[in-house]
């Protein structure tokens, strides 16, 4: 029964592109730079993380977790809102110390406070990224650590999961408006050239538009024309470190 829910994970998981997988990531140059991309980060947090109470939000399929427990985390809770990449995460990537949770990012509760978070693409995805960033606000102790990454301009065309268009300066306002001092950032440029899309369709069916999406609304044409006159998808990676402030937020 154990193997059967595994593998029905994955199957729901193989889905869609919005959750890494790397066992499951082809071996093209596109791929192995957004997991490149990807693991760097958890192994930048996983350098100060010794004896931390850590919570991944938004944690996706858990090897990212399982990286923060393995490197000397005391705690980490992984969360995230689909109950397949939870199942997936605890047949794949468990971990002494490490906890997976199938909950909503934006209402999420916890009886202690932790002392580093850590969310990667999660606040394009969000309808209120501001109520969001307040949840992790609360769920750090004074002084605790924050890490995220957003991409920045137009990604709606080619991914209908995300919701908002962002800058750098948008991002930090939402990180300040929150209580959070952003300490550190950087841009980790990323992008699907015409032929990467072509091939991502084909290992992700179910993310190409209809024919109604792709011809007969707004989104569709702008996609086309990318796809066309831009010769792909540009989707920058925008990392920032930021520190919780006093329980008193910032105005």
């Amino acid at each position: 029964m154990l193997a059967q829910a595994s593998v029905s994970a994955e199957a729901k998981l193989t889905t869609t592109w919005e959750r890494l997988i790397p066992k499951q990531m082809a071996n093209d140059d596109a791929s192995r730079q957004i997991l490149d991309i990807h693991v760097r980060r958890y192994e930048e947090a996983a350098r100060s993380i010794g004896g931390k109470r850590v919570l991944d939000i938004a944690c996706g399929s858990g090897y990212g977790s399982q990286m923060l427990g393995r490197a000397g985390a005391q705690q980490v809770v992984a969360v995230d809102l689909s109950a397949a990449a939870i199942a997936y995460a605890q047949s794949h990537y468990a971990a002494a110390g490490v906890q997976f949770i199938c909950a909503n990012a934006e209402e999420f509760e916890w009886p202690e406070r932790f002392d580093m978070a850590v969310s990667f693409e999660t606040v394009e995805h969000l309808h209120e990224p501001a109520r969001f960033l307040d949840r992790v606000h609360r769920l750090l102790v004074p002084g605790g650590t924050f890490q995220m990454s957003v991409p920045l301009g137009e990604t709606r065309d080619i991914d209908p999961f995300h919701f908002h268009k962002f800058d750098a300066d948008q991002v930090f306002a939402l990180l300040k408006g929150a209580g959070f001092t952003v300490e550190t950032s950087r841009l980790d440029y990323w992008g699907l050239r015409r032929r990467d899309v072509l091939r991502w369709l084909k290992l992700y069916p179910t993310a190409a538009p209809t024919f109604r999406e792709a011809f007969l609304t707004g989104r569709g044409w702008r996609m086309i024309r990318d796809f066309i006159f831009r010769g792909g998808f540009p989707m920058p990676m925008f990392f920032v470190a930021a520190r919780r402030d006093e329980d008193k937020k910032v105005s």
